[in-house]
This record gives structure tokens, sequence and C-alpha cells, in this order.
């Protein structure tokens, strides 16, 4: 994940970036049917091909030379050399049209023990089922048929799967463009920490809403290069401090935070001894340029500059007893100058 972080306030996140990676999309789904009757099933079977001709009945003589008579689920036997059957086992069902054209399959392929829909072109368009390695259920949409143009490979894949997977293990839904590269989804991770939406674009930038490993919960921008993410805001717990820091920041292309805004709570004071709620701007080094700060309380609101060194050199603050108060400082810090 990549997120980068840092204000006044004191974070400890700077230098992440987020990534949407816990969300898992598999093949397949169950469908069970309990109180559905079992109905009697006549028909002929072809001896050679095995090829199954449905009949309303089997009178004498209805089925073809070198085809043998069957009854599936019988009440009583509609011919005496009818061979009765109340389980049918087969490895593969083949649903065709009136033009004997594969419509839909139910059996085992590469793609899992799956229920495979096709066009009139006996192209696939629709996998539900378990995937080979029963790491993983659900239904996926593919391309290269009459419905999406393509190369035959998964277009939309919604599931959930396990951290045996070669996909990302949890629950959620994912679309894919024609390389097989994810371009959105959302989802929940296996151990149900994370769980967010997220666009993946081609220019290989990314973003995304929703809550972290980390902790954080908010949203992120990231560009197609930075280790770091550019942009982020959100709500994150601070074991330091004891509290939740509510942040919006502003990277740049050398994942160093430039801009930032906090809320932090009302006891916070950082390594330099500052506090309150801040807007701060950062230089290339990660320090302190400037910043606008006021405490929670209402008895402290200002402005200070810094050098490169990040030390403290004017400071003007406003305070309900003393008014307006502007400040000088040294290079170590001293009071240089006081107004009024």
């Amino acid at each position: 994940m990549r997120i980068g972080q840092g204000t006044e306030a004191g974070t400890r996140s700077r230098g992440r970036k987020f990534t949407m990676a816990a969300i898992a999309i598999g093949l397949g789904s169950s469908m069970l049917a309990s109180s559905v009757r079992a109905q009697t099933v006549t028909a002929c079977v072809n001896g050679k091909s095995g090829a199954v001709t449905i009949r309303s009945s089997l009178e004498k003589g209805s089925c073809p030379k070198g085809t043998q008579p069957i009854v599936l689920n019988p009440v009583a036997a509609p011919s005496p050399t009818a061979l009765k059957l109340q389980t049918l086992t087969v490895q593969t069902i083949n649903v065709v049209d009136t033009s004997n054209r594969l419509r839909a399959s139910v059996g085992q392929t590469t793609d899992g023990n799956v229920l495979t829909f096709f066009d009139s072109s006996g192209h696939k368009t629709l996998t539900v089922g378990n995937n080979a390695t029963e790491s993983a259920v659900g239904a996926t949409a593919w391309d290269g048929n009459k419905i999406i143009a393509g190369a035959g490979v998964p277009r939309v894949g919604w599931g959930e799967s396990n951290p045996n997977s070669e996909l990302s293990d949890g629950f959620g839904d994912r679309v894919y463009d024609a390389d097989g590269n994810t371009r959105t989804g959302f989802g929940m991770s296996y151990d149900l920490v994370t769980n967010a939406i997220y666009a993946n674009n081609a220019d290989g930038s990314s973003e995304g809403i929703g809550t972290f490993a980390t902790g954080f919960q908010g949203y992120y921008v990231n560009d197609a290069t930075t280790p770091a993410s550019r942009q982020f805001g959100g709500i994150y717990f601070d074991s330091n401090i004891g509290g939740d820091v509510n942040e919006i920041g502003l990277v740049d292309t050398n994942s160093v935070l430039r801009v930032s805004a906090a809320q932090v709570p009302a006891n916070f004071v950082n390594s330099a001894g500052h506090s309150g709620n801040a807007f701060v701007l950062w230089d290339q080094n990660g320090l302190q340029q400037a910043a606008m700060a006021a405490l929670d309380d209402g008895s402290l609101a200002g402005f200070d500059t810094f050098d490169p060194n990040n030390q403290l050199r004017f400071g003007a603050f406003l305070t309900p007893t003393n008014g307006m108060n502007v400040d000088t400082y040294d290079a170590s810090g001293n009071v240089t100058g006081h107004l009024p």
C-alpha cells in the first residue's frame, strides 16, 4: 500500500503509498433447490455417440434403431424394455439450440468446475463456478464473443477467494482491460481489514477510497511513478498521541510532503514543542517553511516561518489576554525583536 503523510500534527505515515490489492475475484456460485419435485423424463440414447433425444413418451418402436430407451425418475415404466434410472451421472452436460449449436455446458474445464454460456458462434461469454485450484468461486464475463470483442480473456469478475488464490484473496468485484490489467473494483480483504473502492488508469495512475490495513480511513490519489501517494485525506489513529488525526496531504514527485493540514487532539505536542490544529508548508527536505496554527481552546492563533534548519525565525500570534504579538528570532532561537 502507498500513502505519504506528515504534518505539523506529527504524523507517522510519510512515504507510504496506497494500492488496492486485496480484492479477490474468482469463478463461480452454487444453487440449491431442495423443494423441486423430480419429474419423469423419457429419452432415447444413441449407443455410439451418446446423444440423448428427449421423447414425450416411449411407446414401442418410438426409439430409432441403434438407440436405447431410458427413463429418469420413473413412476411406472412406459416401455418394458426401457432402462430405468433414478440418478444420471455424467461428466458434462451440453445444451444446444434448435440448430444444434452449443449454448451452455456444465462440467469440468480448464476454467474449473463451471457452468459455461456461449454465444451463437460458440464463443464463451460467461462462466460460473469454482476455479481449477478450488481457491476461488464466483462468476467471470469474457470478451472475444458477439457481446464484447476481444481475444477471449476475462473482462469482469465477481466472487470470493482464499489466500491460496493466484489473485488477491478476499471478496469483491474487478473489471479488467483487454490486456488483463485490473482497471477498477471494490471489495474486502480475506481478513476483513481492508475495504475499498478503487480505479487504476491506463497511464499507471490510480485513486481510491476506503479503510486500509494501516488503519487509515480516507481517499488517495497516485501518479504513475511516485512511490508515495500524491494526495491523501482521511482519519487515522496515532498511538503516540492517543487519538485520531484528521489530515490532508499533498506530496511532490520525490515523495516529499509539501502541503498538509491536520486536526489533532487537544493534548497533542510534537517534537518541536508545537501544538494545535495546523496548515503547514514544507520544503524539499521535508522541513517546515511556514505554518498557521490554533489551539483547540481558542487561547492562541498564529503564523510562523522557519529557516532551512527548521529553526523558528518569525512568529505572529494573537491571544485573548495579550492581544496581537510579533516575535523575531536568530539562528539559535533567541528572541531578537518583539512587538508591541
